[in-house]
């Protein structure tokens, strides 16, 4: 019997101004979460949004996958790019350069401790 591979947990973290949350949120909501969530192999996709005392927004893009393949086949061979559509790309003051991947045993297991260091908890 094959191995039975780990989901992976896939993360990008950028940074925008505090007065486009709520614009940045509602965009994330209305086409980038339902594209992944709408994919093979996705399982979960969210974001979670955090104002800083700077006047900035951190934004952490989160999605669960079956495997790495899964994710290929939706963002292509370059797995740590980040993808960011050129009308968004402006709005952006900094990003992280990649993208992460984090195996985790189960869907069901919150990685807990690996996310509140990932948010500055």
């Amino acid at each position: 019997m094959p191995a039975r591979m780990s989901p992976i947990l896939r993360t990008w973290t950028f940074w925008i101004h505090v007065s486009l949350r709520e614009e940045c949120r509602l965009h994330l909501e209305a086409t980038k979460l339902p594209q992944m969530r709408s994919q093979p192999g996705n399982r979960r996709a969210a974001a979670v949004f955090r104002d800083r005392e700077d006047g900035a927004t951190e934004v952490v893009v989160m999605s669960i996958w079956d495997s790495m393949a899964s994710i290929e086949a939706f963002v292509g061979k370059d797995l740590h790019a980040p993808s960011i559509d050129a009308n968004d790309r402006p709005k952006l003051f900094d990003h992280e350069p990649r993208v992460r991947h984090y195996p985790i045993r189960s869907i069901d297991e919150v990685p807990s401790e690996m996310l509140l260091r990932k948010l500055g908890i």
